[in-house]
């Protein structure tokens, strides 16, 4: 959807869970030295400024990077120090907090690009105008061993279905679509059964938020993701991440022009959001369970 722009809602709650996974999956993928492609379906522009009026409004960040960051000792007094973190939100934390320091937050993009080798591949999917320039000009940025990076202005769910298997077999790929559109339900699934299909060994790593009014259609989709991974192989390891940060009875949605209006006031839109990936890496469930349940514990009672 091109009116869709992530500024509005980087560095929330669901960002925190979905970057803390995307971590650990390219640790995992380095733990090889055999190179490896790594797709972005819907990549938005790679880096936010949370001064931004857009992220000022909706107050997001303050809610989940910030607010998390505080308690847990990085961004000022009170903290519990971070030895006592789990060690995946502990290496998540680590990385975003030099962004922070500049009052930005790195997209998926960025975080691919830093965790990613010179010899790896990097390819990223954008329709929005304005946000596609944004993310070139951020994968232009000057760093040492940089990955291959491509930057197609194309339909993510296409790019992925063309471009699926990779030359070098071994990858990942994360899917994060503004699920603005109801369709976005229906295409997650058809892209993913058929990318799963020919290319039974990659990573793939779907992100979905939790909407009340949406249950039928995201029950709907994990379902038939499940199944058809399933299908395929009966002893595939599929991890579905889900971080409940409000209760899901007590919340109250509004419209995100409703909600983009209120200056923030209104309660956010979602009640929580997940993770699914197929193919999961030794250890991701238990490593990101415990991110899961410190996030919870610590951002209940913020909205």
């Amino acid at each position: 959807m091109l009116s869709y722009q992530h500024i509005f809602h980087a560095g929330n709650h669901a960002d925190i869970l979905k970057h803390s996974v995307l971590m650990f999956v390219l640790d995992s993928l380095n733990k090889k030295d055999k190179p490896y492609t790594f797709f972005d379906t819907h990549s938005g522009s790679g880096l936010y400024d949370l001064t931004d009026n857009r992220s000022l409004k909706t107050g997001e960040a303050k809610k989940g990077i910030e607010a998390i960051s505080k308690i847990a000792g990085l961004g000022g007094e009170g903290g519990a120090g971070s030895s006592q973190l789990p060690s995946a939100l502990s290496r998540y934390l680590d990385f975003v907090s030099v962004y922070l320091k500049d009052d930005r937050y790195p997209g998926s993009p960025e975080i691919e690009r830093c965790f990613m080798r010179q010899s790896d591949i990097l390819i990223l999917s954008e329709l929005h105008p304005q946000e596609i320039e944004n993310l070139r000009k951020n994968m232009d940025r000057p760093r040492e061993n940089s990955p291959k990076v491509k930057i197609h202005n194309r339909n993510g769910w296409e790019m992925l279905k063309a471009l699926t298997p990779p030359a070098t077999k071994r990858g990942a790929v994360l899917i994060d679509p503004s699920y603005e559109e109801i369709s976005d339900y229906v295409q997650a699934a058809d892209t993913i059964c058929a990318v799963h299909k020919k290319w039974s060994n990659g990573i793939i790593m779907l992100w979905y938020p939790l909407l009340a009014h949406r249950e039928s259609e995201i029950e709907a989709m994990l379902e038939r993701i499940t199944k058809c991974a399933r299908a395929a192989n009966a002893n595939i390891e599929i991890a579905n991440l889900v971080l409940e940060v409000f209760d899901k009875n007590e919340h109250k949605e509004v419209s995100l022009e409703e909600f983009r209006a209120s200056d923030g006031k209104n309660p956010p839109r979602l009640y929580g959001s997940g993770m699914l990936v197929l193919n999961s890496p030794w250890k991701l469930e238990e490593e990101c369970s415990a991110v899961i349940e410190y996030v919870k514990n610590r951002l209940a009672g913020l909205s």
